[in-house]
């Protein structure tokens, strides 16, 4: 279960990459909920692999 931990981070980046072009593609950009949605998403990811990468590291 802590390897999947590690991974999680960019795997929400991934979702909310995807999702956000999922959105263009099916012209769902005037819908605020899916953008936020798939912004929330890439900045949590961000967040969770920055953390994991400083926690993994050994200063």
């Amino acid at each position: 279960m802590k390897a999947l931990g590690n991974y999680l981070g960019l795997a929400l980046v991934l979702a909310g990459a995807i999702l956000l072009m999922v959105a263009y593609w099916v012209g769902w950009t005037s819908s605020n909920l899916v953008l936020s949605g798939g912004l929330l998403l890439v900045v949590l990811g961000a967040i969770l692999h920055i953390r994991a990468q400083k926690k993994g590291e050994k200063y």
